[in-house]
């Protein structure tokens, strides 16, 4: 039988879902709707909502003055230029 708690965690995890999936779409569109980086835009999403919500969970230690913060991590590049026609290979 499903609780109370139960539901608030399957409502939270939806709500983190559909956040990943905006952020997701977002990247897309960041990189100017260009098809094929789907999964880097999805994993990256993760890593930006998941991120965001375990900041909010732990609590933050106060900032040192002058102290300065992590770079973001750039996104996952593919091995090859897409903009590049595939090469042909002839069949022997």
């Amino acid at each position: 039988m499903w609780t109370r708690h139960c539901w608030d965690e399957a409502r939270r995890v939806m709500n983190i879902h559909e956040e990943i999936a905006v952020t997701a779409f977002e990247l897309f569109e960041a990189r100017c709707c260009v098809h094929g980086g789907d999964l880097d835009d999805w994993l990256n999403a993760e890593r930006i909502v998941l991120g965001h919500h375990a900041g909010q969970e732990m609590e933050e230690p106060e900032e040192e003055e002058g102290a300065s913060q992590m770079d973001p991590v750039e996104p996952i590049k593919a091995p090859y230029d897409e903009t590049e026609e595939p090469m042909n290979e002839e069949m022997s």
